[in-house]
C-alpha cells in the first residue's frame, strides 16, 4: 500500500505534470503513443470571476514517435475542471490554441523572382489533441474515458478511406479525450484505465481528502510506479499542501456563496409570485369596481326613467295614490321623485 496526494486538486495535478518523465508516461498512455520529448507551453489556472469555478489549463508540445520510426510534433491541450462549468469556456481556451500556438516554424530554401535561393520561414500546422479531466459527470455518458474522433463519410454515409493521411483534414480538426473522474472504477479494463486509477476518489483516505491510498501496485503498466512515486512525493511538498488547503477554502467559499445565492433566488421567486398574486387581486378588484360602476350607471338610468314616468302620469291628472298603486312604488319614494 502507498499513500499519494489526490490529483483531483489542481495543485497536485500541476505538480505531477511538471515532471516531464511522468508527463510523457501519462500523456503517452492516454494517447496510446510513444512520446519521446515534451515541453510545457502553458501552465495556468483560469477563474472567470470570484464566483466562478476554476479551469486548470496545461498546454504541451510533444514529440511523438510513429510506427514507421519517423517523428511528429503534437500540440496537446489539457483542461481540468472539478466542478460543472460552461462548454463555452473550454471552446474559448481551445480557440486560442488554434489561433496562435498550434504551429511549427521551419526555415526552408526557396527561390525568389531573381531565381536566387533564399531562406524562408514557413508556418506548419501541428496536430491538436484536447484532453479534458472532469471532476463532474456528463449527462447521459457513463464511460470513464471517451475518445471522440471526427469521422469522414461521403454524401451517402459511406466511410472515406485515407482521410487521416491528408493534411487538410488532419489539421482542420482535432481529437478529443474526456476523462470522467467520478466514473473511474477499480477493475481497470485497459492500460489507460490502470493509469487513471490514481484519480479514483473511492480511494480517499478517511478524514483526509488530500490523500488517496493505493493498495495494488503489482502487475501495473510500465511507468505506473514512477507516476505514483511523483504523487507520493507531493504529500511532503509544503507548497502543494498549502495550495490544497487554499483550494479547500475557495471551494467552501464557493459553496457558501452558492447556497446564499440559492436562498436569495428562492426569496426572489417567492416575491415574484406574491407580486403576481397581488397583481391578479388588483385586476379582480378593478374588474369588480368596473362592474359596480356599470350597475350604478344602470340604476341611475332606471331612476331617471322612473322619475320621468311619474312626472308624466302626475301631469296627466292622476293622484299620487293612484300613481303609487299603478306602478307599484311606495308613496314615500313617489313623493321624493315629485318634490
Amino acid at each position: 500500500m502507498i499513500q499519494i496526494a489526490n490529483p483531483i486538486y489542481d495543485s497536485v495535478f500541476k505538480y505531477m505534470m511538471q515532471n516531464k518523465k511522468v508527463c510523457m508516461i501519462l500523456l503517452g498512455a492516454l494517447l496510446n503513443v510513444d512520446i519521446v520529448e515534451v515541453d510545457i507551453v502553458r501552465n495556468e489556472l483560469i477563474r472567470a470571476n470570484l464566483k466562478g469555478f476554476g479551469i486548470l489549463r496545461l498546454d504541451f508540445l510533444a514529440k511523438v514517435k510513429k510506427d514507421d520510426n519517423t517523428f511528429e510534433m503534437v500540440s496537446i491541450e489539457v483542461q481540468k475542471a472539478e466542478k460543472d462549468t460552461e462548454i463555452v469556456r473550454f471552446r474559448r481556451y481551445l480557440s486560442r490554441l488554434y489561433d496562435t500556438e498550434a504551429y511549427e516554424t521551419k526555415t526552408v530554401k526557396k527561390k525568389n523572382r531573381k531565381d536566387e535561393e533564399v531562406d524562408v520561414i514557413v508556418e506548419t500546422p501541428i496536430h491538436i489533441v484536447a484532453i479534458y479531466f472532469l471532476g463532474h459527470p456528463l449527462k447521459d455518458v457513463t464511460e470513464p474515458v471517451v475518445y471522440y474522433t471526427p469521422k469522414a463519410t461521403n454524401a451517402v454515409g459511406e466511410p472515406v478511406k485515407n482521410v487521416d493521411l491528408n493534411p487538410f483534414f488532419k489539421y482542420m480538426s482535432h481529437e478529443t479525450i474526456v476523462v470522467q473522474i467520478p466514473y473511474l472504477r477499480k477493475n481497470a479494463r485497459s492500460r489507460v484505465e490502470e493509469f487513471l486509477e490514481i484519480f479514483d476518489q473511492s480511494n480517499v483516505v478517511p478524514n483526509n481528502v488530500h490523500c488517496l491510498m493505493l493498495d495494488n501496485l503489482d502487475n501495473k503498466p510500465e511507468g505506473y510506479n514512477l507516476v505514483v512515486r511523483q504523487l507520493a512525493s507531493a504529500i511532503a511538498d509544503r507548497e502543494v499542501k498549502m495550495a490544497m488547503s487554499i483550494e479547500d477554502e475557495y471551494a467552501s467559499d464557493i459553496e457558501d456563496r452558492t447556497e446564499l445565492e440559492e436562498i436569495v433566488e428562492e426569496q426572489k421567486e417567492k416575491l415574484a409570485e406574491q407580486k403576481e398574486q397581488l397583481s391578479q387581486q388588483k385586476e379582480q378588484i378593478s374588474q369588480k369596481d368596473a362592474q359596480l360602476s356599470q350597475k350604478d350607471a344602470q340604476l341611475s338610468q332606471k331612476d331617471a326613467q322612473l322619475s320621468a314616468l311619474v312626472k308624466t302620469l302626475f301631469s296627466m291628472g292622476l293622484s299620487r295614490k293612484d300613481i303609487s298603486e299603478k306602478i307599484n312604488i311606495p308613496l314615500e319614494q313617489l313623493n321624493k321623485l315629485l318634490d
